[in-house]
């Protein structure tokens, strides 16, 4: 097994570093160190500070290498597909992969690629910076909170019992493997009919989010609570309209909690014709 990163733009512009990629990465640097930056007070008299808080700073990532080639046709080539693909203009990716292992960091490119020539290889230097420190899980998890969990499988045996479906507990526990809070996508359907009121409880903290909002069969109410990417929208056949402005005035924007959290799915009526599911990725300090 060999460590890969592959960049990949908005744009769908793809490289992909390693020890044996045209891209040779010979070193890499800012994969799992973050830097923490302590906020004090100190008044007079006292000895010492006082600590108030802390934030983690983006993440900045260096990779250093050579493009193996040693046809000058062929250098060039790969040298302005480098110039193409790293363009400081695109939002990108950056993701990890060590066999099945996988994490993923949105990044920009802070530095176009800087290159040297030494010998015969050419040399380069790519600098990216990640304003959103944290790697995360390639895949969203899913927890399914209300609703009917599919159980009925082909092919079926002659003397095998047939289960065409279950109901999840009222209580689900929602587990965070990552190394920090993490916000979370949750989707209310009107599977089975009208839903008035939906709701997510936190069982543990209390916190709530419940939306004023009545549900047509059919309708799906996605709520985001991710750090700068809070929304609330409310898709009734081919029309979405933002709905964050009904949103109850004492619900919040519920975090998961690094372990276990405990929800319960609620709603004014129609409980039982709602299914709600919960998409979370981990969020974690290195790789």
């Amino acid at each position: 097994m060999i460590e890969k990163l592959i960049y990949e733009n908005e744009r769908g512009g793809r490289l992909v570093f390693s020890h044996r990629s045209v891209y040779h990465m010979a070193e890499v640097t800012g994969l799992s160190d973050v830097r923490n930056t302590i906020f004090r007070a100190s008044s007079i008299g006292q000895d010492g500070d006082s600590y108030v808080d802390s934030r983690i700073e983006s993440r900045e990532i260096e990779i250093v290498g050579s493009i193996r080639a040693q046809d000058r046709e062929k250098m060039r080539e790969y040298r302005r597909e480098m110039n193409r693909v790293l363009n400081p203009k695109y939002a990108a990716t950056l993701t990890y992969e060590y066999g099945d292992f996988r994490r993923v960091i949105d990044c920009r490119v802070e530095n176009a690629p800087v290159f040297s020539r030494k010998n015969i290889l050419q040399d380069f230097t790519v600098q990216l910076l990640c304003p959103d420190p944290f790697w995360r899980e390639e895949k969203a998890r899913e927890d399914i909170l209300a609703g009917w969990v599919g159980g009925f499988e082909f092919p079926v045996e002659p003397d095998e019992e047939w289960e065409i479906g279950s109901k999840p507990p009222p209580i689900v526990n929602v587990y965070n493997e990552g190394n920090i809070p993490a916000g979370m996508v949750v989707e209310f359907r009107a599977k089975w009919g009208a839903v008035v009121n939906p709701s997510i409880v936190n069982l543990e903290t209390g916190e709530y989010m419940r939306f004023k909002i009545n549900m047509a069969p059919g309708d799906v109410l996605t709520v985001n609570t991710g750090y700068s990417k809070k929304d609330a929208v409310l898709k009734s056949g081919d029309e979405e309209t933002n709905v964050l402005k009904l949103m109850d005035a004492g619900s919040t924007f519920i975090q998961l909690a690094e372990g276990d959290n405990f929800f319960r799915c609620e709603a004014g009526s129609g409980a039982d014709n709602m299914e709600t599911v919960v998409y979370h990725n981990g969020l974690y300090l290195g790789v």
